[in-house]
């Protein structure tokens, strides 16, 4: 016996069904083709990313210092300019040693003066000065001859003198006379032998300075 409505029933479904399967196998496409299709492209952009973020590393990197071993260089430089520096200094100190030497003046030897050796007490308080100038003598000519005299000295000791000569006062021998008789001055006669007057007396002895 046939069911007329259930046969129209179950056929009237079939389309439902089949619309239903369709939007499952539509679903199942795009979401299985998002992933294939799209996939792939992320994974491309990615890379891409990454390319880009090690070219930036690198081009941020710090430049590489190339070190050179400058040190012994400099020290050699310093210390030939050191060593100039020293002969230089030591050519110009040289120089001005020359240079002084040259300018300076030699010094004068003192010329002892002729005449016989005399020792001549000199007076308590008299300066050497005093005692050069009463013989005719320079104090430098003094001092040569007395090498223990110093400038501070006062007097009242035995002084070393150069003199022309002793001489005994005989007739007609007046101071004049005598002064003429060896070439000097009245007055350096009487200063050596401490006479304030011109007087003589026979006999006597006088010590004739060299000038």
């Amino acid at each position: 016996m046939k069911i007329p409505f259930l046969k129209e029933s179950s056929s009237s479904n079939l389309p439902l069904i089949t619309l239903f399967v369709l939007l499952i196998t539509l679903a199942g496409l795009v979401f299985v083709g998002y992933e294939h299709f799209l996939g792939p492209e992320n994974k491309e952009m990615a890379k891409a990313e990454k390319l880009v973020l090690a070219e930036d590393e690198e081009l941020m990197e710090p430049p590489v210092s190339i070190i050179t071993d400058s040190t012994s260089t400099v020290s050699s430089v310093d210390s030939s300019l050191g060593k100039d520096s020293v002969q230089k200094a030591e050519l110009a100190l040289e120089a001005q040693k020359q240079e002084a030497e040259a300018q300076k003046i030699p010094e004068e030897k003192v010329v002892e003066p002729s005449g016989k050796a005399y020792s001549y007490a000199a007076e308590k308080g008299e300066s050497l000065n005093g005692v050069a100038k009463r013989f005719g003598l320079t104090v430098d000519q003094l001092k040569s001859m007395n090498p223990s005299i110093s400038d501070g000295f006062k007097g009242g000791a035995k002084v070393n003198v150069k003199i022309k000569a002793i001489h005994t006062v005989g007739p007609g021998d007046v101071l004049r006379v005598v002064a003429e008789k060896y070439k000097v001055s009245k007055k350096s006669i009487m200063d050596a032998n401490h006479k304030s007057e011109d007087v003589t007396l026979r006999g006597e002895q006088l010590v004739i300075p060299v000038k």
